[in-house]
């Protein structure tokens, strides 16, 4: 059996991971990506560059180096947990969708992105959930502090297991709330001990209307996959009335495989300067 970690060592470890997110903050302002600037384009990182915090031997002089134009998820301002988890999945190398949207997902701006099934948009908005809730140091007391939305109880299953695998070491509460999984009672009895959400619209909502104490206000990012196929199969009214409840300081990510009139009406609802 594995011994439970002394008291010293918990506090060490958080002491050691309190001092990762300050860096992992100072990496991403001094190297913030521009606004609008597209990270696809840019040279890739040479991967014998010393990736991080770097401090000149000479001077002691502090810099980070730059991580909008990555290729390979561990040249990213992430943490060590999700790095594990991306390890534990054999993910190495990103796909054109996570270079370009990665850089600025991080930083905590919104994303309209579009981008074909299968093309590794799911850890392209799974990433940045992990990230920021590590990062505000997100407890159980803290309740909802993501919702996913996916259009079908089958694509919401499996955007859960790359959650489970990616998120196996951190610490957070996930749900998959989805109709005929199991009874809506049982899901109302612990849906606000949750922290992060996997739903389909019709679902969220009912809980949204009918779940006592549901809270949302907390909420820090909110994401939309697949949002013209959710359209097209008629949640565009659901989408509304979900969105009208949540509260508007938050990052929105909308991913979506092709950019139709009703996804971009969505985005405008829901996006600020994606």
């Amino acid at each position: 059996m594995r011994r439970p970690k002394s008291r010293s060592s918990r506090k060490q470890q958080k002491n050691n991971e309190l001092q990762e997110i300050d860096i992992l903050k100072e990496w991403m302002e001094s190297q913030e990506p521009e606004s609008g600037s597209n990270p696809l384009a840019l040279d890739p990182l040479k991967s014998k560059s010393p990736i991080g915090r770097i401090v000149d031997p000479e001077t002691g002089v502090v810099s980070f180096s730059s991580y909008a134009g990555a290729r390979k998820f561990h040249e990213l301002p992430i943490s060590k947990r999700t790095k594990n988890g991306l390890e534990r999945g054999g993910f190495k190398k990103m796909t054109d969708i996570q270079v370009t949207s990665l850089p600025h997902a991080l930083c905590g701006r919104d994303i309209l992105g579009a981008a074909k099934t299968g093309s590794g948009k799911t850890l392209a908005f799974v990433i940045p959930v992990l990230e920021t809730l590590h990062r505000e140091r997100w407890g159980p007391e803290d309740g909802v502090g993501s919702i996913i939305i996916s259009p079908t109880r089958e694509l919401a299953g499996q955007l859960f297991d790359v959650l489970k695998t990616v998120g196996k070491y951190h610490t957070f509460s996930a749900g998959l709330l989805i109709g005929g999984r199991k009874d809506v009672d049982v899901e109302k009895e612990r849906v606000n001990e949750l922290n992060i959400l996997i739903c389909t619209p019709g679902r969220l909502l009912q809980h949204m209307d009918e779940t006592p104490n549901f809270d949302c206000s907390q909420l820090q990012v909110l994401v939309l996959d697949e949002a013209d196929h959710i359209l097209d199969i008629g949640f565009k009214k659901t989408l509304n009335a979900i969105v009208s409840q949540l509260p508007k300081r938050r990052q929105t990510l909308l991913f979506s495989a092709t950019q139709t009139k009703s996804v971009q009406d969505l985005a405008r609802l829901s996006l600020k300067d994606p």
